[in-house]
């Protein structure tokens, strides 16, 4: 159950309160407060039919062109929706689940930014994984996939990209290829602190051999692909775990810190070991790993790209809801500007 709160101009409740009485019987459910030149409207709305009040509401114009329109979560309601009273009847297509153009929209901006804390986890991430293939310990590679956050900069990606957002599309392009950098980074360092190790290790290990087989791109892929799918759907529905993103991870990171280490390894293993290092394998395996993490990356971008594209075919998943959200998001800051300044206060920036 959501709770819609309307700010609307007084000249314009008439129609509102009309549309909502007579399209959705919510005639002894309104609640409205009127002020000098405003009025504030609340009702309740389940959760199956939150989309298609918004859409209604942003065709005549709330939160573009006037007015604000505001969805709260109810954590607790004495009221019994109807969809409890219908338990027996089939699950439809549209699931109470789904979650509202606007918040698909504003989860995957959130989640494309890279913040500091995200970069620590990366590199945290990267060196764990990159511990697991250096000593050929396979749990520490998987905890390392664990970790990682690479799935908001994928998303927001492939959401800009489906939705024509070019500034969303190259964030997320941007804070991947810079997330990569420091994971390849990261798996240089590991390679230069091993190095004197490496013999004993017998290096290259089974986990590092593996991912410098050309057939591991085949593999990869299809993991890509499954992955990619996965999370593009976990993202418009709040209900599904957001644990399918450690399929994207385990297709990027393992690789991407093998190749970094087997770089560094073959620029300065000579100088900290004294076994013959066939420099044509680790070559091999360092360009065949970083050839995965392209290829591996291309995939997830077009499955969740194909995905998302699919999905805006359903009312439900409208593409266009994006426009409004900007523009109400900067009609909401142009207001909390004017009135700062009338009450001579100085407004929090807004990132």
């Amino acid at each position: 159950m959501k709770l819609f709160q309307l700010t609307v101009p007084n000249v314009k409740v008439p129609e509102f309160v009309s549309l909502l009485e007579n399209e959705y019987g919510l005639g002894e459910a309104l609640m409205t407060v009127e002020s000098f030149k405003s009025t504030l409207i609340q009702f309740r709305v389940e959760d199956d039919q939150v989309h298609f009040v918004l859409t209604e509401l942003q065709a005549l114009g709330l939160g573009i062109s006037f007015g604000f329109c505001d969805v709260l979560d109810l954590k607790a309601s004495t009221t019994v929706p109807a969809a409890a009273l219908r338990r027996d009847e089939a699950i439809q297509g549209d699931s109470m689940s789904a979650l509202a153009p606007s918040q698909i929209y504003s989860n995957i901006v959130k989640k494309a930014v890279l913040t500091v804390d995200t970069v620590i986890i990366i590199i945290m991430s990267a060196v764990m994984a990159g511990i697991g293939l250096a000593i050929n310990n396979r749990i520490y590679i998987m905890a390392g996939s664990l970790l990682s956050r690479l799935m908001g900069p994928i998303m927001g990606a492939s959401y800009g990209l489906a939705i024509l957002d070019k500034e969303l599309f190259t964030a997320g392009v941007r804070n991947l290829t810079i997330a990569l950098c420091i994971i390849v980074s990261m798996g240089g360092l590991i390679g230069i602190s091993f190095a004197p190790f490496a013999e004993t290790l017998l290096w290259p290990t089974d986990e590092m051999a593996t991912r410098g087989v050309y057939l591991e791109m085949m593999f990869g892929a299809v993991i890509a692909v499954c992955g990619g799918a996965s999370v593009a759907i976990a993202e418009s529905n709040e209900d599904l775990s957001s644990v399918a993103g450690i399929a994207i991870s385990s297709a990027l990171v393992p690789p991407a810190v093998n190749s970094g280490i087997c770089f560094s390894f073959l620029l300065v293993g000579d100088y900290f070991t004294d076994y013959d290092i066939d420099h044509s394998l680790f070559f091999r395996i360092a360009t065949s790993s970083l050839f995965i993490v392209v290829i591996n990356s291309f995939f997830i971008y077009a499955t969740a790209f194909v995905v998302f594209k699919l999905r805006s075919g359903n009312s439900r998943f409208l593409f266009k809801a994006r426009k409004p959200l900007k523009k109400l998001e900067k009609k909401r800051r142009d207001s909390v500007l004017l009135n700062s300044a009338k009450m001579g206060a100085t407004p929090a920036k807004t990132k």
